[in-house]
């Protein structure tokens, strides 16, 4: 009976762990979530040449998560300013909206530009100098459209350049740019088919009895042990069975000249 109880305790030992394990195969099950990749950033304004400004204000984002960034701007030698400029990037989208731009002593201004991306779909819009020809060296481009190398693709509403002269530094200035790329938003693991009813229990649901519940309702006889079917007969010669006399049945005639009752004697 110990030996059964010990076989309860196992059978019930591997079916809490069938159910546990099968519980955390259920949730972990499938592929890994994986991350998400941007490339957003944006920038008020930007310049290169004989009066640089690194990209002010400037924001990017390379998680998912949305940033943002506000300020002007002025050059070191005050040929350049900017009012003020508010930047986001963030989720496969990028801005800029910027007002109060003037460079090169008036000969190029925006009183606004902005510009802006969608998972990579670009727009921009400029209320100032006209595009085309600026002075003898320099031109106005709206809308500069360039595609990079990691996928994402730029706008810039207001690109100034100047050719290098006798003297001179070539220049080059940015307005309100964004940059961005199609998404790739964190792709979520299988969902389970069905969801378990209850929670497993590690412990047995019941417990197991050491002593047998009754008693044995009959005396046990030896497993090895066989009952003799029969008594051996002893040996030697087998003394012969009488045999009883059959009724009705005639007797043996006496031997001649045996007297018999009623003979008359013969005289001689």
């Amino acid at each position: 009976m110990q030996i059964k109880t010990m076989k309860n305790l196992a059978a019930a030992g591997i079916s809490a762990a069938v159910a546990t394990g099968g519980l955390a195969a259920l949730f972990a099950s499938g592929p890994a979530t994986a991350a998400g990749s941007y490339h957003d950033s944006a920038f008020g304004v930007s310049a290169s040449g004989s009066a640089p400004i690194g990209a002010t204000p400037a924001v990017s984002s390379t998680d998912g998560a949305v940033k943002t960034n506000s300020g002007g701007a002025r050059s070191s030698d005050g040929t350049i300013t900017l009012a003020s400029a508010t930047v986001k990037a963030g989720g496969g989208k990028s801005s800029a909206t910027v007002s109060g731009f003037s460079a090169l002593g008036g000969l190029a201004t925006a009183s606004s530009a902005s510009a802006s991306c969608d998972n990579g779909v670009v727009t921009s819009t400029v209320s100032g100098t006209p595009a085309g020809k600026l002075g003898t060296k320099g031109s106005v481009a709206y809308n500069v459209v360039s595609k990079n190398a990691d996928g994402s693709s730029t706008v810039t509403a207001m690109v100034i350049t100047i050719k290098a002269g006798t003297g001179t530094e070539a220049q080059t200035i940015s307005l309100a740019s964004a940059t961005c790329a199609p998404g790739t938003a964190p792709t979520p693991g299988p969902t389970p088919t069905s969801s378990p009813t209850g929670s497993p229990s590690p412990n047995p649901t019941g417990s197991p009895s050491p002593t047998p519940t009754g008693k044995p309702t009959g005396s046990p006889s030896p497993t090895g042990s066989p009952s003799p079917t029969a008594s051996p007969a002893p040996s030697g010669t087998p003394s012969p069975t009488p045999t009883a006399p059959t009724t009705g049945a005639t007797p043996p005639a006496p031997p001649v000249g045996t007297p018999q009752p009623g003979d008359v004697p013969v005289a001689g």
